[in-house]
């Protein structure tokens, strides 16, 4: 039988693949795409890039550091670990039953898109980034690791480039409605960010 520890470890990959199986599954019943944004798309891939070339110019160089571990991997370490990973994954699939057939991967406006102002969207403009921000900090938390923390920083950098983006064609879209909501409710982070 597997350690409480190694326990730890299985509920957290469990985590990230009901996120992957519920977002894979959705998918097929959301509405018709009709408009597409994709500049967000160049912050993804100066993202990538970035990180291909920092795994490149760190190959083979004794960079050891980045698997160096920043605390002891305990159980009780590994368990808040796993509680930030589930909250994030609650809010995550919350904010992503509340979008409905309005949800998309990509940055784009569906067919009669809706003004989601309810559920998660009270407290967060972004609660579905939100969320996958607090589940890799469970992660983080969990492994204890610099790489860990380096992708971490990376993903919310991603989710802020996306958001932005979001918030252009939401603007657009949408006009004082979305600019009002805006003024009320923070985009990533309730009442702080």
């Amino acid at each position: 039988m597997p350690s409480a520890l190694a326990l730890t470890g299985y509920f957290l990959a469990a985590c990230f693949v009901v996120f992957l199986l519920v977002w894979i599954i959705a998918a097929f019943s959301t509405k018709r795409t009709v408009r597409r944004s994709g500049r967000w798309r160049g912050g993804f891939l100066l993202i990538t890039a970035v990180s291909i070339l920092v795994a490149r110019l760190t190959r083979g160089t004794g960079a050891a550091w980045v698997v160096h571990p920043l605390w002891p991997h305990t159980l009780a370490i590994a368990l808040v670990g796993d509680a930030l990973a589930f909250a994030g994954l609650v809010l995550m699939l919350w904010a992503r039953f509340t979008l409905g057939r309005n949800w998309s991967a990509s940055v784009v406006l569906k067919h009669e898109h809706e003004l989601i102002v309810r559920g998660p969207y009270r407290l967060v403009r972004h609660p579905i980034y939100s969320g996958g921000i607090l589940m890799m900090l469970g992660w983080v938390v969990w492994s204890g690791l610099v790489v860990s923390v380096i992708a971490w920083l990376f993903t919310i950098i991603l989710f802020w480039f996306k958001a932005g983006e979001e918030e252009r064609l939401l603007t657009e879209h949408f006009g004082n409605s979305y600019r009002d909501y805006k003024s009320r409710v923070k985009g990533l982070i309730p009442y702080v960010l």
